[in-house]
């Protein structure tokens, strides 16, 4: 088991950052959250343990386990990053993981009956269709909820709090959408849609981390059923100068251009662009780390 360096401050901070949770705690040293003598272990068996048969169990246990990283490697939460990743490792075993109940997090009789609400109208939702829908806005919703009701009962990180919150509405505004009613297929043909890949990257590097793996062998497998051509986009988040970002996302692009090819797809067959923190998924003020935006973008168009 590898232990991190802060490791003695997150045992020190136990009676503030522990938080209540929905993951079975009997085996835990301690009764609420996770636990951090097992975070190593429980993110590992997250990431290359089961993977999901559904699409929007594959988005969810992303969500988890990017969620259960940042709150160990930017703010030392060992607790809560070890709860996010027992969750992720639950969804993998196809387990159905709800949105989290307010009512086992430390909230007054008030703000639980208020976030209820908001969780009531989230299990409509994706109960009603929109994780088989929508699955990527569904698992957005969810996990943006979750970080909601958890940040929201550490209650200082307000920044944090407000962009869960408004990401969260984000998803919830698409899935409630109402869908345009498609015209007669002889009259309006439509061209296939491109097929979407996203693997992620760790801060800072352009290594092929062992999930990415997995999302490039999936789209390695779509290309060789129905070959076309594939486009590869490099990003970074807003952390450095843009410059330096700029030449990031082009070794990322390179790192997912090269791993196709190692998987048959031919180097000719294959654009490649970078655009370094020009194009975030999550817009954040310049100067942040934000995991989601450390990404590659595969098309394949047929």
């Amino acid at each position: 088991m590898k232990f991190r360096s802060s490791f003695l401050l997150a045992l020190g901070s136990v009676s503030m950052l522990g938080a209540c949770s929905s993951i079975d705690n009997a085996n835990n040293a301690f009764a609420y959250g996770g636990n951090p003598l097992t975070y190593d272990s429980s993110l590992d068996t997250a990431m290359h343990g089961a993977e999901p048969t559904t699409a929007f169990g594959k988005d969810l246990k992303a969500e988890y386990i990017a969620y259960a990283e940042r709150e160990a490697d930017e703010w030392y939460d060992f607790f809560d990053a070890d709860f996010f990743a027992r969750k992720a490792a639950k969804v993998a075993q196809n387990e159905t993981i709800l949105p989290e109940d307010p009512a086992n997090w430390r909230f007054d009789a008030e703000q639980i009956a208020q976030k209820r609400a908001v969780r009531d109208e989230l299990i409509g939702l994706l109960d009603g269709g929109a994780r088989e829908a929508m699955p990527d806005v569904a698992a957005t919703a969810q996990a943006r909820y979750d970080c909601w009701i958890e940040e929201s009962e550490e209650g200082w990180q307000t920044d944090l709090i407000t962009q869960c919150w408004k990401e969260y509405e984000a998803a919830i505004d698409q899935l409630k959408a109402p869908k345009v009613a498609a015209a007669p297929a002889e009259t309006q043909p439509v061209a296939a849609a491109p097929r979407l890949f996203t693997i992620f990257f760790d801060f800072d590097k352009s290594a092929i981390t062992p999930v990415a793996k997995r999302v490039l062998d999936a789209a390695a497998d779509q290309w060789a059923a129905s070959p076309g051509t594939v486009s590869i986009v490099g990003h970074t988040d807003s952390s450095g100068p843009d410059s330096y970002n700029l030449k990031l996302s082009e070794r990322r692009a390179d790192a997912a251009a090269s791993a196709l090819e190692g998987r048959g797809i031919k180097a000719d067959g294959v654009k490649k662009d970078a655009v370094g923190e020009g194009d975030l998924l999550i817009p954040t003020p310049d100067g942040v780390r934000e995991p989601r935006n450390r990404r590659v973008t595969i098309s394949i168009d047929n």
